[in-house]
């Protein structure tokens, strides 16, 4: 199956939601297989009302998948997708001796601001 390669904006929404130290948890957690919320929450010592909060910035970045069974929340890992991320729009990440990001367009440097003379005081202040 042949995937479309992500937007800058995804990626950039999948980095957003991995700047948070528990969300990193989780994924580090849902990476060695899927996890039960409730046993999930256990496992990191969090509420589950905490836990449904970071899973639905997961799952609207688009790294987690979460189903219902029966009566549980199951959740897990879209490793390929955090992988396409992870590669920045490469299809098998960077090469021996490349650079996983992008050439970076050389800044210009800033324009010399024309310096002025000494300010002319006005007659009335001179006087004073």
């Amino acid at each position: 199956m042949v995937t479309k390669p992500m937007s800058p904006e995804e990626r950039a929404k999948v980095f957003k939601a991995l700047a948070d130290p528990r969300r990193v948890a989780i994924v580090e957690h849902l990476a060695r297989g899927s996890e039960c919320g409730t046993i999930l929450a256990e496992s990191l010592g969090i509420s589950i009302a905490l836990l449904s909060h970071h899973w639905e910035i997961l799952v609207q970045a688009g790294i987690l998948r979460k189903e219902r069974r029966g009566q549980l929340r199951v959740c897990s890992l879209d490793a390929d997708r955090l992988r396409q991320a992870m590669t920045m729009g490469g299809v098998g990440g960077p090469t021996p001796g490349s650079s996983a990001l992008p050439p970076v367009a050389k800044r210009r440097k800033p324009r010399a601001r024309a310096r002025r003379g000494p300010l002319k005081r006005a007659k009335s202040e001179s006087r004073a």
